[in-house]
């Protein structure tokens, strides 16, 4: 696979969410081809135990129950990478609600502190 220049219409984040996206098929198809090859419990054991040290066990654990033998190749990779563009765009709304609500707060926090101050200045 091939991460093409960007065009000269693309933003950075356009090209960051490319990447991304990319990155996480390659880590699917490697962690599909290992299925492959070494197809026995012994290798979902010490996949499962890598994925509890670094929080992804029911990512792995849904990979390994959705092998579904109807499906094309082509579609578990566009279902891969629906999925990941949609995790990103949840993360990314939920940012910027954090971000608003962290405004608010910070702009009715200065609000608070201005009529306290003109309180105190009064007196």
């Amino acid at each position: 696979m091939h991460i093409h220049p960007s065009s000269p219409n693309s933003s950075p984040s356009e090209e960051n969410a490319a990447i991304k996206i990319q990155a996480g098929f390659r880590g699917y198809r490697v962690r599909k081809q290992l299925r492959r090859q070494r197809p026995s419990n012994g290798y979902y054991r010490a996949i499962h135990n890598m994925a509890d040290n670094n929080g992804n066990a029911a990512h792995l654990r849904d990979e390994r129950s959705s092998g579904s033998e109807g499906s094309s190749v082509e579609d578990k990779c566009a279902t891969k990478i629906q999925a990941n563009v949609r995790g990103f765009l949840v993360r990314k709304k939920q940012k910027m609600a954090t971000d608003a609500a962290t405004k608010i707060q910070a702009s009715f926090r200065g609000f608070k502190a201005r009529k306290e101050a003109q309180k105190l200045r009064q007196k």
